[in-house]
């Protein structure tokens, strides 16, 4: 008589059971990578955004000014240029600083910062008449390197910081 091994049942189980492991923790680091992905995405447009503003608040000595909180890229504010927002830029229009004003990726928010109509949006307003604005914008995630947290954050001219943005 040969010994001869056979794969049992329960040795069967375990290798499945370690492959769904192995599959269930690829798909949590994907999803994680990917939400910080669009949270680099979110900053890099309100950083964009501000470079923009501090063009215009050089070539106008002020910010540009618009009746209400504006959702940015949306409505009227679909391009900068030195004479302020405008619903679009196109090839007559001068001084054109931002052609088109970048929006939130909205997937994977809560809707926190929503303005104009607009849910999970860089919510825009100018402020002592020009002479300063905030951005609110939301994150997924908390950026500690920047001191950003997860949820409402806001922009200003000074930088950005961890919290909901306050007018004074």
């Amino acid at each position: 008589m040969t010994d001869q091994k056979r794969v049992t049942i329960i040795e069967i189980l375990i290798v499945v059971a370690v492959i769904g492991l192995i599959g269930t923790l690829s798909a949590v680091a994907v999803s994680s990578a990917r939400a910080n992905a669009r949270d680099a995405v979110r900053l890099s447009n309100v950083r964009q955004v501000q470079v923009s503003l501090e063009n215009f608040f050089i070539a106008r000595s002020s910010y540009p000014i618009t009746d209400n909180v504006a959702a940015l890229g949306y409505g009227s504010t679909g391009c900068l240029s030195t004479e302020g927002f405008q619903s679009s830029c196109d090839a007559t229009t001068e001084g054109i600083l931002i052609k088109t004003v970048p929006v939130a990726p909205d997937n994977g928010l809560n809707g926190l910062s929503s303005c104009g109509g607009v849910a999970n949006a860089f919510c825009y307003l100018a402020i002592k008449d020009g002479e300063s604005y905030v951005i609110q914008f939301e994150l997924e995630h908390a950026i500690t390197s920047a001191e950003l947290q997860r949820g409402l954050n806001c922009a200003t001219p000074e930088g950005m910081k961890s919290g909901a943005c306050s007018v004074e």
